[in-house]
């Protein structure tokens, strides 16, 4: 599984940048988390189950971002 994270200049000045950045980061985290929960079915029970509350936490701190913008565009 090979991933590659870019590298930000998170010196953003307009609305539109940071809104941009905001749903790339929403839409990498649930992408994240699906390949977490792929993970499950090759771990011991206990291992799992933190693994699905991890996901759970990222799926909530995702859905936060997901209102940010929301917020932002309205």
């Amino acid at each position: 599984m090979e991933h590659n994270h870019c590298n930000h200049n998170h010196n953003h000045t307009s609305a539109e940048e940071t809104l941009a950045l905001l749903k790339y980061m929403a839409n990498h985290n649930a992408h994240h988390a699906e390949e977490l929960m792929e993970t499950v079915n090759a771990l011991p029970d206990k291992a799992a189950d933190l693994i699905k509350e991890a996901v759970a936490l990222l799926n909530q701190s995702t859905e936060k971002i997901n209102r940010a913008i929301k917020e932002s565009e309205e």
